[in-house]
């Protein structure tokens, strides 16, 4: 029978520096715990998440001015045809103009103030529009349709003064009406929109606020977000070429790319340009 003797540490120091529990098997005590990694390592990862933060900021900004933009835009549009299919039917029915001259002069204002709207709409509203509709109806075929919707299996030709008259109303009424399923989703956007800004407008402020140097910290949160918003602007004005009419998901990509590259390249800008910027901040900080 092997000898024994009391239970004690397995330690291949015979006086470990510091005590060890009963029984334990380690060989020497475990190092005090500290952080893993070279200081450059981290400097990097702080780097990648501020970038990636800023990217955040920019696409936000840039789909929250889109949505609020797009919902005022749509409103507009649904006003404005709704009172010039008004006036058209009124002086139609008031004998200053003839049914078919009121048609065709309201399917002509239906047009125009479509592609008006169009154009003050974001790259994503522009593109889902045309997608819908890629563009006005010429009036030739707004009769044809209302003839077959009014009086099945007859011709605008086959139709009495009347009847005709009736075709002709028809079309100044619905000149004024807009897309139900899109007209519905205005607030939907107005409230999207406004939580983007809300997340854009918190993270900047936070970031501020935590700054050593609040001032040196809204000059770069300017250039970050101004380079993601110009990103944006160059993006959307190059979808027609890249995407064509009518590709909301390609706009809708090219333009979060353009906001992220231009974001990232105004954290470069801040980076490159982070003496001057201090020194710039320090000269507006004692005007305070």
């Amino acid at each position: 029978m092997a000898g024994g003797g009391a239970p004690g540490v397995t330690c291949v120091q015979t006086r470990p520096t510091a005590p060890l529990p009963d029984g334990s098997l380690c060989l020497q005590p475990s190092a005090m715990p500290g952080s893993v990694g070279s200081p450059a390592s981290r400097v990097q990862e702080f780097d990648a998440l501020r970038q990636a933060l800023a990217a955040m900021e920019a696409t936000a900004l840039n789909f929250g001015r889109a949505f609020i933009n797009d919902a005022g835009v749509r409103e507009n549009y649904v006003r404005k045809i709704g009172q010039m299919a008004q006036q058209v039917l009124a002086d139609v029915r008031a004998g200053r103009a003839t049914a078919q001259e009121g048609a065709r002069f309201a399917v002509e204002m239906r047009n125009a103030i479509m592609e008006e709207a169009r154009l003050q709409s974001s790259v994503m509203g522009r593109a889902q529009a045309e997608r819908l509709k890629a563009a006005g109806k010429p009036l030739a075929a707004l009769v044809d349709e209302k003839v077959a919707k009014l009086f099945p299996g007859r011709t605008f030709a086959q139709l009495s003064v009347v009847e005709r008259r009736q075709v002709f109303e028809s079309i100044i009424e619905s000149a004024g009406r807009s897309r139900a399923s899109v007209t519905s989703s205005i607030p939907r956007w107005r409230l999207v929109g406004r939580g983007c800004l809300v997340f854009t407008v918190a993270v900047s402020t936070y970031n501020i606020w935590t700054a050593e140097n609040k001032v040196h910290a809204g000059l770069r949160e300017g250039l970050v977000l101004g380079g993601g918003a110009a990103g944006g602007a160059l993006a959307g004005a190059a979808t027609g070429l890249v995407c064509g009419p009518g590709a909301p998901v390609c706009s809708t990509a090219l333009f979060i790319v353009g906001g992220i590259m231009g974001a990232l390249a105004g954290s470069t800008a801040a980076d490159l340009y982070d003496e001057q910027l201090r020194e710039f901040a320090d000269w507006l900080g004692e005007g305070f």
